[in-house]
């Protein structure tokens, strides 16, 4: 067998291929280093290809955020409505869990991570319907997580947004 010895330093460059590379015009006159920059028509898709989005929307929305922005809607509603709120949300220990919840939930800095992470623990929870009236403290707490990722403003704890 052939023992081939590893060369861990930079290759070697002749003075010839340093000047040309440290040469390259810069759009703005004078030298960098580098590559020369394109024109930014030469990023920018043809006008051809240009499509505009009907909405503000992310071009791929998964089940999960689908299912989270529902649940945040929901909860957001029924804080703003005392008469629509259900009275287990009143308990003691649902307090207590959505703030513990909420709480494992507060590293998450994008709605995309706590999807993910919803996505993961989701089957723990039954799935919400149009006329469920009593999410339990797992999804409650995703909600509340949901809107504050959304507008980046810290919702108080739970006890405080029921008015309590």
């Amino acid at each position: 067998m052939l023992d081939m010895p590893i060369d861990t330093r930079p290759p070697e460059v002749d003075q010839g291929t340093a000047a040309r590379v440290a040469e390259v015009e810069h759009l703005g006159g004078g030298s960098t280093i580098g590559i020369t920059a394109p024109v930014p028509e030469a990023l920018l898709p043809s006008r051809d290809l240009l499509v505009f989005a009907p909405s503000p929307m992310p071009a791929v929305v998964t089940t999960t955020q689908r299912a989270l922005a529902s649940d945040a809607l929901r909860v957001a509603r029924r804080l703003a409505c005392p008469d629509r709120r259900p009275t287990g949300w009143d308990d003691e220990r649902v307090a207590r869990d959505v703030e513990l919840i909420r709480r494992h939930l507060a590293p998450f800095r994008t709605r995309r991570a706590l999807a993910a992470s919803f996505g993961r623990e989701a089957f723990h929870v039954r799935p919400a319907s149009a006329d469920d009236r009593d999410a339990g403290p797992v999804r409650l707490a995703y909600a509340v997580r949901w809107l504050e990722l959304g507008d980046g403003v810290m919702r108080p704890p739970w006890s405080v947004l029921l008015g309590r």
